[in-house]
């Protein structure tokens, strides 16, 4: 069954490595910690239906322990009633909820990349 595009991703940690395993956003200059019980949710797409390349991500390597993740991947078919796309293309989302709704705080295991390299404080 064709599926189509993702419009959006949720990536669930089932574990935490005690040293690596971090997901890079590299467009963005982000990482994200693994920790047991957190999701990192995502926009594929732009409300243009073009595939929004600032989402591009890789999984950093494990150093130490073991970390265990699981995707859930929202495809376009058969979402078009449920995040319509409304009628203006060009509103793009910054963050879930991004119609109205107040900035998101930001959380101690999502850092901006930096200089020093990837475990940064």
């Amino acid at each position: 069954m064709e599926t189509g595009d993702r419009i959006a991703t949720v990536l669930f940690y089932l574990s935490t490595p005690k040293k690596g395993g971090y997901t890079v956003f590299t467009d963005i200059k982000t990482v994200a910690k693994p920790t047991k019980n957190d999701a990192l949710f995502w926009y594929n797409m732009l409300r243009s239906v073009d595939i929004d390349w600032r989402t591009r991500h890789a999984a950093c390597p494990v150093l130490l322990g073991d970390k265990w993740a699981m995707n859930c991947f929202i495809h376009e078919k058969s979402e078009e009633f449920v995040r319509p796309c409304g009628l203006d293309p060009s509103i793009e989302e910054r963050y879930v909820g991004d119609l109205g709704g107040p900035e998101p705080r930001k959380y101690p295991n999502i850092s901006p990349y930096c200089n020093e390299g990837l475990y940064c404080k």
